[in-house]
């Protein structure tokens, strides 16, 4: 009888352990997942999860339990975010994402806003993109000094025009800015020697004239005499050269000015040498 009553137990406890398990094994399987939650700005970003492409933001989605690698990605215009997550059945995980423009993205936002007339925001881009993730693109300094040179802000212009030209010595562009920017902070020796390179670059010929002038007072009345009836560019290299060499900053700017002022100089279009545009 007491063998009977202990099948029968274990009869009952079988078949309670067989209700369980298939209880489990018919269960929704949605009732084991986590939920992942992902916001990005800019929205629409792609959401790749252990390399698999699961949609794009707002994501709103059920993942299995465990450990996940999440890639937040637009484009090369901004730098992508990584996550990486442990997950564990029946919680939410939410992540708003803050996506950061590339050098190259920043470059293109300062261009948009730049033609659009908007400085300031131009400005704001152009410097982001000298201190971005990415390949840097030395066009952005020249263009931050440009924009920082008309909205009058002098100290930064020369800063990041003197970047700029560390890349491309050759930009007669920026040697004339720096002239420019120079002389306003009253950097006069310093604003001469800008626009001396600017006119070495324009005008080759420009080292042979400053060797060949003669430094003397009856030189520079005879070139005074001579530039009312023939104003050209070698006289104007000339005299100023002279009043360079006298000390007198003034005359020697005001004639290098002059000179260069033969040429049609856009600061806007500049001529990059050696340097592909990343305007494209």
């Amino acid at each position: 009888m007491k063998k009977m009553t202990n099948n029968k137990s274990f009869i009952k406890i079988s078949f309670f352990v067989v209700f369980v398990l298939l209880s489990l094994l018919s269960a929704n399987d949605s009732d084991l997942k986590a939920r992942l939650v992902i916001f990005s700005d800019p929205t629409n970003a792609s959401v790749y999860i252990n390399n698999v492409y699961r949609g794009n933001t707002p994501l709103d989605m059920q993942i299995d339990p465990g450990q996940h690698r999440i890639r937040i990605a637009i484009d090369e215009n901004y730098v992508p975010e990584f996550i990486t997550l442990v997950a564990f059945a029946k919680n939410k995980y939410e992540h708003n994402i803050k996506l950061n423009l590339t050098s190259k993205g920043a470059y293109k936002a300062a261009r948009f806003y730049h033609q659009s007339g908007d400085l300031q925001k131009a400005k704001y881009y152009y410097v982001l993109s000298t201190k971005s993730f990415g390949k840097t693109i030395p066009q952005a300094y020249y263009y931050a000094g440009y924009i920082d040179f008309l909205l009058k802000d002098f100290e930064n212009s020369e800063k990041n025009l003197i970047d700029y030209v560390s890349y491309d010595p050759r930009s007669f562009q920026t040697w004339y800015l720096l002239g420019e920017v120079r002389n306003t902070l009253n950097k006069k020796n310093l604003a001469i020697a800008s626009y001396k390179e600017c006119l070495k670059i324009l005008y080759p010929k420009t080292t042979d004239i400053f060797n060949s002038v003669k430094i003397s007072q009856n030189e520079l009345e005879r070139l005074r005499k001579e530039i009312l009836v023939y104003p050209t560019l070698d006289n104007y290299i000339r005299i100023a050269r002279i009043y360079e060499q006298k000390g007198d900053l003034e005359n020697s700017i005001y004639f290098y000015r002059k000179a260069i002022f033969f040429f049609d100089i856009d600061l806007e279009d500049i001529s990059f040498k050696g340097l592909k545009s990343e305007d494209n």
